[in-house]
C-alpha cells in the first residue's frame, strides 16, 4: 500500500454500504475547502452477486465525476474487484483530481443495484490543492 503518491498523504476509507445505501449514494469521505480529491486505489467486494445496476461507481458529490465505474458483471459474491484490474472496471478519472470542495461516494449507475445485499469498499484517496 502506498502511504504517498507525490502529492501528498494517502488517506483511506473502508467500509460496508448496503445495497439501499448504494442505491441512494452513501458519502464515504468528506470534501475539504480548496481541495480536490484524487482516488489513487481501492476495490470492492460484493455480498451476493450483484446485479440491475450497470455498475457501482467512486464519485464526487458534484456534477457528478465518475472516479471508477466497477461493472455488476464483475461484483460476484466474495469476489474482490481491484480498481487496478483490467476487466469490469473503468477508470475514468482514475488518479486524477474530482471537484473542488466536493466529497466521495459510492453510488449505482443505471437502474437500482439488487440481488447483493451489501458492497465492501476500501478506498485510497489524496487532497490536492484546487488552485
Amino acid at each position: 500500500m502506498a502511504f504517498t503518491d507525490g502529492r501528498g498523504k494517502v488517506h483511506f476509507v473502508q467500509g460496508t454500504a448496503t445495497t439501499a445505501e448504494v442505491n441512494a449514494g452513501k458519502i464515504i469521505a468528506l470534501g475539504r475547502e480548496n481541495k480536490k480529491i484524487c482516488v489513487v486505489g481501492g476495490q470492492f467486494t460484493s455480498t451476493g452477486n450483484a446485479a440491475g445496476a450497470t455498475s457501482v461507481d467512486i464519485k464526487d458529490t458534484g456534477t457528478p465525476t465518475v472516479a471508477v465505474a466497477c461493472a455488476v458483471a464483475g461484483l460476484t459474491n466474495g469476489t474482490q474487484l481491484d480498481f487496478d484490474a483490467a476487466a469490469n472496471v473503468t477508470r475514468t478519472t482514475y488518479r486524477k483530481p474530482l471537484g473542488e470542495d466536493k466529497s466521495l461516494q459510492i453510488v449505482n449507475t443505471g437502474s437500482d443495484l439488487s440481488t447483493a445485499t451489501a458492497i465492501d469498499y476500501y478506498v485510497e484517496y489524496v487532497y490536492i490543492d484546487a488552485t
